[in-house]
């Protein structure tokens, strides 16, 4: 083997792996970049559900109950003298607990498939 195609050989070589070298220090930095860009999201999403449950408090039935008790001292909670009782018949009860009975077409009950489910007891 002569000299000059040992040096082109040692060259080429040479070169192949330093562009392999160059490849796998990137390969490493993207690993890298994206094991930080990682960590920044899970940051994120911790902050988001902290924030979120602070909205969630801050909008609670509890809270702005008492921020509004507290805003205006005249307003106050409503006690049992000041509700209303209704004295009904037990046949007017009755009336009130009845289904109304559905007025539709016979025809219908051929596509019944089509409609919502019910679960139906024996009689």
């Amino acid at each position: 083997m002569s000299l000059k195609v040992y040096f082109k050989v040692a060259t080429f070589v040479t070169i192949i792996a330093l562009l392999y070298i160059h490849m796998q220090m990137k390969i490493f930095e993207l690993s890298y970049n994206g094991k930080d860009k990682e960590k920044i999201i899970h940051e994120l999403n911790d902050s988001n559900g902290a924030l979120s449950h602070q909205i969630l408090t801050l909008k609670s039935a509890n809270n702005l109950g008492n921020e509004l008790l507290d805003h205006d001292n005249s307003l106050q909670f409503m006690d049992n003298e000041r509700v209303m009782t209704v004295m009904t018949s037990t046949r007017g009860m009755q009336r009130l607990a009845e289904p109304k009975a559905k007025v539709g077409n016979p025809a219908w009950n051929l596509f019944s498939f089509l409609g919502a489910q019910e679960a139906k007891a024996w009689e």
